[in-house]
């Protein structure tokens, strides 16, 4: 089960976003030994509290961070961002992003937000899950 994370949660995100950093590909994700827990724990509050949410399965082994954002050129238009997606085993991270996709159209349908994206550093072909390719980024070194 799928389940949105909550403030008893803080620890077990923080672990698993170490693992993260460890494990991606992502220059941002950094050193975590070098990180500061508290910015991190103020960062993850204020997402729990309403800048957008976390998803958590039921072992606490996966987590999907969103955030909500306005539009850079439109106050009345918001947009759902994917930013972190995490898990220890293929079945926990379809399950978070069918849960994200799923929290995501309800929002739409709501229209309290006009978009909803999700990102990867490979194509992982999240065509299975009705989604459309929108852009492609490109880092500068």
């Amino acid at each position: 089960m799928i389940r949105y994370a909550n403030k008893y949660d803080i620890d077990k995100i923080i672990e698993l976003l170490k693992d993260f950093a460890i494990t991606t590909k992502s220059p941002l994700a950094n050193n975590p030994l070098s990180w500061s827990k508290t910015y991190v724990m103020q960062v993850i509050t204020e997402i729990i509290a309403g800048k957008g949410f976390i998803l958590i399965d039921e072992d606490q082994s996966g987590i999907l961070v969103a955030i909500k954002t306005h539009c850079f050129w439109n106050d009345q238009s918001f947009q759902l961002q994917e930013t972190l997606l995490h898990g220890t085993n293929k079945i926990v991270i379809a399950r978070l992003i069918k849960q994200y996709i799923k929290i995501a159209k309800e929002m739409l349908n709501k229209n309290e937000i006009n978009q909803a994206v999700m990102s990867s550093f490979d194509d992982y072909g999240y065509e299975r899950y009705g989604l459309n390719k929108l852009e492609i980024h490109w880092e500068i070194k």
